[in-house]
């Protein structure tokens, strides 16, 4: 179909072309995006895709997968594939992957449906700060180690020795709000996790 007309084809309906350009504006902004092989989009199951992606709680890529198989003129089934997205994300969106996701370090991005977002978001978070916090502290008691080490080593010039004590004495401070900060995650934490374990979530 010819660029110029005012309206394209968009998986079985058409689109004004402004509906057209935002639709590639949300895809070029998708971190992340992937693209699909001429190959790929000749033979993709939508519903898998679409299943695949919520399961992984990843954003909408309808507009990304339309980009990569217009060019090879093959229109994208989006009403399958966010039927395919919305499964996957009632997998992804239980309250035991939140917990798992978060403890990964891994982000949220905002995917659940209203439902379940919340209750997703305070378990994520609440997993994601303990993870958090124990990387903070362990960064922190490796550079201290570094500094130490420096302090040791007999070719270290006393201006910078003076400068390491000066530094080691802030880095014991911060080290101790760190394990405060640990401390308080984990509490955060078991108390999520024994009323998980009392809701049959976890």
């Amino acid at each position: 179909m010819p660029v110029a007309f005012t309206r394209l084809f968009f998986a079985g309906t058409f689109l004004p072309r402004a509906s057209w350009l935002a639709l590639l504006a949300v895809s070029a902004l998708l971190a992340g995006c992937e693209s699909l092989s001429p190959a790929e989009c000749a033979t993709a199951d939508w519903r898998q895709l679409g299943v695949q992606d919520g399961s992984r709680g990843r954003t909408d890529r309808a507009a990304d997968y339309y980009e990569s198989c217009a060019k090879a003129g093959i229109a994208v089934n989006v009403a399958v594939y966010r039927a395919g997205r919305d499964q996957g994300l009632q997998s992804y969106c239980q309250p035991a992957n939140a917990l798992n996701e978060g403890l990964a370090g891994n982000s949220y991005e905002g995917v659940c449906p209203a439902p379940m977002d919340q209750n997703f978001r305070n378990i994520h978070g609440i997993a994601w700060r303990e993870q958090d916090a124990r990387k903070t502290l362990a960064r922190l008691q490796r550079e201290q180690d570094q500094m130490q080490a420096e302090l040791r080593d007999a070719k270290t010039a006393e201006d910078r020795k003076r400068t390491l004590r000066e530094q080691l004495a802030r880095s014991d401070r911060r080290i101790e709000e760190a394990r405060y900060a640990v401390r308080d995650a984990s509490y955060q934490l078991d108390r999520l996790r024994s009323d998980m374990r009392q809701r049959g979530q976890y």
